[in-house]
C-alpha cells in the first residue's frame, strides 16, 4: 500500500501568490556578485541553529521548535511565498542571504515580525537565501529560499537539488528510503514539498551546496541561482556553464532533455558530485515520485555526464593524473579519503570518450572497476566534467554526514581544484579532452 506523508500538523496546500512583473532595481551589471560580497556580513547569522545533518544520517532529539515550509522553492522579482509553521502561533523571521562576506558567510537583508509570506523586492537580491524562523520559547530552524534573478545571461547557473533533498527528507516519518520505524519496508513511494525538512531545517543544502555557493561568491562569478524545480520547467539556459553541487540524485525526464540540450548547443556542465542524476522521478503538485534508476530504462546516465555511480560506501584517496584542474596541486597529488561516500566511475559504462582527470587508489591485489573524475569535450565545444564523488562539497568544509573527516590540508586541497573549475568557467576557456577511455 502507497504510504504518504501525514501532514496534520500542518495547513493545507496553498497556491503561491501572483504578482505582476515589476524591475526590483537589482545591481545585475557584470560584477555584481563581486560587488554583493564587498557587503557587511552577519558573523552570528547561524550561532543557534548548530549544522544538523538530515535525513537518513541523523536522529533528532526531541524538543521544542518551530519549522516551516514555503509554497515556492524559489520566487522572482515581483513574487510572493507563503509561510506555513508548526509548533508555535507565530514566527518571526531573519532573511540571510548567503555568500562570502568576507568569510562571515551571509548577510542579514531583512527581518518580519509574525512573518506570513516572503516577498522579493529591491532588498533582495538575486541568490540562495536561508530563512531563520524563530518563536519565544522553541528552537529556531531554516528554511531555504532561492531569488532568481532576471538577468538573462551570467557566467553560470548554479541548480540547487531540492528534489534530492526531499527524497531523503524523513520529517513526518517517511522519506523515499525509510517509514517511521527506519526501515525500507515501510518506506513512502510518494513524498511531499509540504513539509518541513527534518535536521536543522535546511535540507542537504548547508553540507552539499553552501561550500561551494561560498566559493563561487568568494570569486565573484556572475551566477543565475534556480533549483531543479524550476529548471524541470524553464526552456532555456542562457549562462556559458551549468554547475551541480555535492548531490543532485533525482532529475525528471525534462530536467535531463534540458541538460542534454544545453551540452549540444555548447554549454558546459559542472558536476561537484557523484551519483548525479541517477533515478528518473516525477512531479505533481509538488509531490515527488520515485521512479526507476535511467540506466534501468536504456538512458544511462553515463551517456550524458560521461560516468555513472557504481559504488555505495567508499573511502579512497584520489590520485591526480597531473592534468587540469588537479594541477594545481602540483605533481603526482593524492586528496586523501575525498571519494566516498557514493563515487561513479566510466568503466563498464557507456558514453562519449572521456579523460581519467583523476582516479581512486587501489592496492596491487584490488581488482575491478575503479572511482574516477572525468572530463570530455561535446561535438558542440561544451566541456562536461564529472567529478564523481558525493564527498567534493561537504569535504570542503568538513561536514560531511558519513562519519568522513577532513583534515585543513584536504580542505585546502579540494578548494584549489575547485577554484580552478569555476575560474574556467568565469573565464570560459576550457581545453579539448584528451581521451584515456574511448565512446562505449
Amino acid at each position: 500500500m502507497k504510504r504518504l506523508i501525514s501532514l496534520s500538523l500542518l495547513l493545507g496546500l496553498i497556491a503561491p501568490v501572483s504578482a505582476q512583473a515589476q524591475s526590483c532595481g537589482w545591481d545585475q551589471k557584470p560584477g555584481w556578485v563581486a560587488r554583493e560580497n564587498l557587503r557587511t556580513g552577519t558573523s552570528d547569522w547561524a550561532k543557534d541553529i548548530p549544522l544538523r545533518l538530515s535525513a537518513d544520517f541523523s536522529r533528532r532529539k526531541k524538543m521544542p521548535r518551530i519549522e516551516g515550509y514555503l509554497d515556492a522553492t524559489s520566487i522572482g522579482c515581483g513574487s510572493t511565498t507563503r509561510l506555513t509553521i508548526t509548533g508555535a502561533n507565530s514566527a518571526d523571521i531573519a532573511l540571510y542571504r548567503i555568500g562570502y562576506y568576507q568569510g562571515k558567510g551571509a548577510r542579514l537583508v531583512a527581518t518580519i515580525k509574525s512573518a506570513r509570506s516572503i516577498s522579493a523586492t529591491s532588498k533582495t537580491l538575486p541568490g540562495q537565501y536561508l530563512v531563520k524562523l524563530t518563536s519565544t520559547g522553541r528552537a529556531p530552524t531554516f528554511i531555504p529560499l532561492i531569488i532568481r534573478s532576471t538577468n538573462n545571461s551570467s557566467d553560470i547557473t548554479f541548480i540547487s537539488s531540492v528534489m534530492t533533498w526531499q527524497a531523503y527528507n524523513q520529517w513526518g516519518g517517511y522519506s523515499l528510503y525509510k517509514g517511521p520505524d527506519g526501515k525500507s519496508e515501510t518506506k513512502s513511494q510518494q513524498v511531499s514539498f509540504n513539509r518541513p525538512y527534518d535536521g536543522d531545517g535546511a535540507g542537504q543544502f548547508r553540507y552539499m551546496e553552501q561550500p561551494l555557493v561560498t566559493l563561487i561568491e568568494k570569486l565573484g562569478i556572475d551566477t543565475n541561482y534556480i533549483t531543479d524545480m524550476d529548471l524541470d520547467k524553464i526552456s532555456e539556459i542562457s549562462s556559458t556553464s551549468i554547475v551541480f553541487g555535492g548531490h543532485s540524485e533525482y532529475w525528471t525526464q525534462h530536467m535531463r532533455a534540458q541538460v542534454e540540450h544545453s551540452v549540444a548547443s555548447g554549454t558546459n556542465l559542472i558536476i561537484f558530485g557523484g551519483n548525479t542524476a541517477y533515478a528518473q522521478t516525477e512531479l505533481q503538485n509538488r509531490e515527488l515520485i520515485g521512479r526507476l534508476p535511467y540506466r534501468e530504462l536504456g538512458n544511462p546516465e553515463s551517456l550524458l555526464i560521461g560516468s555513472q555511480y557504481f559504488a555505495l560506501g567508499v573511502k579512497k584517496d584520489l590520485e591526480s593524473q597531473n592534468k587540469w584542474p588537479f594541477s594545481v596541486l602540483g605533481e603526482n597529488a593524492v586528496i586523501k579519503g575525498v571519494y566516498g561516500y557514493e563515487a561513479d566511475t566510466a568503466m563498464g559504462t557507456k558514453g562519449p570518450g572521456v579523460e581519467i582527470l583523476a582516479r581512486a587508489t587501489i592496492s596491487p591485489t584490488e581488482k575491478g572497476w575503479v572511482a574516477m573524475s572525468t572530463y570530455y569535450t561535446a561535438p558542440s565545444g561544451a566541456s562536461v566534467l564529472n567529478m564523481g564523488t558525493n564527498g567534493w562539497v561537504c569535504g570542503m568544509e568538513n561536514r560531511c554526514p558519513w562519519g568522513h573527516t577532513f583534515d585543513t590540508q584536504t580542505q585546502n586541497q579540494i578548494k584549489r581544484v575547485t577554484s580552478a573549475v569555476l575560474k574556467a568557467a568565469q573565464s570560459r576557456k576550457w581545453r579539448v579532452a584528451q581521451i584515456d577511455i574511448p565512446a562505449r
